[in-house]
This record gives C-alpha cells, sequence and structure tokens, in this order.
C-alpha cells in the first residue's frame, strides 16, 4: 500500500551523493559546506548546477567571488560531511572541525579539499533566483581532476565507495554493482 510523502517528496530520488561545496570570500577566508542536490547540465560547454538557500554563507560567498569547487569525498569523510552541513562557516572555520585541509586549486581561486577523490572546479556562471526557497547556482567547469587509484574513465566501484545521502542524517555507501553488457540482450 501506498502513502503520501508530499512535505518530503525530494527524499524519494535519494540517496544522492553526498558532497563538498568549497568557496572563499573577499577576505580569503575558505569555507567548506556539504550539499547533496547536483547535476550535471550540459557537457559542452561544461556547466554543472547545485541548489543552494539564497541565505546560506556559501551562496553568499559564490556570488561574491564567482567561483566555487565540489569536492567528491567517498565514506570514509561522512562525518567531516555531516559536520560541514550542521554549522555555519559564518561562526567557524569548517575545515579546522571537521580535521579537512583546503589546498589551492588549480584554475579558481576557492580552495579545494585535500581528502576528496576527486575535485569540479568552477567559475559562477549563472544564478537562476527563483521565487522559492533554493535558487540555482550554474558553474561552468574550469577543471576537473581525480585520483587514479578510484577512476579511470568512471569510478571503480571494487575500490571507490561513493558517500550517499539518505536524507535524515543518514549516510551510506554501495556494496552490489553489476557491470551489465549490451550484448547480453
Amino acid at each position: 500500500m501506498y502513502h503520501e510523502v508530499k512535505s518530503n517528496f525530494f527524499y524519494l530520488i535519494h540517496p544522492l551523493p553526498g558532497i563538498l561545496i568549497t568557496s572563499i570570500g573577499k577576505n580569503n577566508n575558505p569555507n567548506v559546506m556539504s550539499a547533496s542536490w547536483i547535476t550535471p547540465i550540459s557537457i559542452n560547454p561544461p556547466l554543472i548546477s547545485i541548489s543552494l538557500r539564497p541565505e546560506r554563507y556559501t551562496y553568499e560567498l559564490i556570488k561574491e567571488t564567482g567561483d566555487f569547487a565540489i569536492n567528491i569525498p567517498d565514506y570514509s569523510l561522512r562525518k567531516a560531511v555531516f559536520i560541514c552541513g550542521r554549522y555555519s562557516g559564518r561562526k567557524i572555520n569548517k575545515f579546522k572541525k571537521s580535521n579537512l585541509t583546503p589546498i589551492p586549486a588549480k584554475k579558481i581561486r576557492s580552495p579545494i579539499v585535500k581528502e576528496c577523490l576527486a575535485h569540479i572546479e568552477c567559475t559562477l556562471e549563472r544564478i537562476i533566483d527563483l521565487p522559492a526557497d533554493h535558487h540555482i547556482i550554474i558553474g561552468r567547469v574550469q577543471y576537473a581532476q581525480a585520483h587514479e587509484e578510484f577512476f579511470k574513465n568512471t569510478y571503480i566501484p571494487e575500490k571507490f565507495k561513493p558517500l550517499l545521502y539518505f536524507g535524515k542524517d543518514i549516510y551510506g555507501t554501495i556494496d552490489t554493482y553489476e557491470h551489465i553488457k549490451p550484448e547480453e540482450f
């Protein structure tokens, strides 16, 4: 039997990847926040979108300096990702609190997270100011890198344990996968 899930409809498309977004202000203080509402929207030009509340400190910093990075953690960083979603960078240094290390990015001013297995560096392309509680930030990918041990043309499932966010402070990873071959059909 089904039941209505109107107020939490968005959890029906979870789990989503648990990621870290890094930004920096004009004062050069780096910031990191956790997020999961993210999607690629174009290959050419390379565009990716994140959905953020406009009152978030990260949103303010992205508007201020015009760039951000998407950092892809694995399951081992679940507690750090949780911390980065619980506190505001306006009040504390979340890098310190979560034991993460900001390091220089290749093409943008915002840092990347050393402990993450992949990074996508973006410049701000556009903000879609919706009449809603979240706005859409579109980033143009300037540079992307992944640790070769975990990523070739895709992630290597035998080695990479993605951090998945189910909602309501529940994190997990995958334990089963299958490479389906089209010639089998």
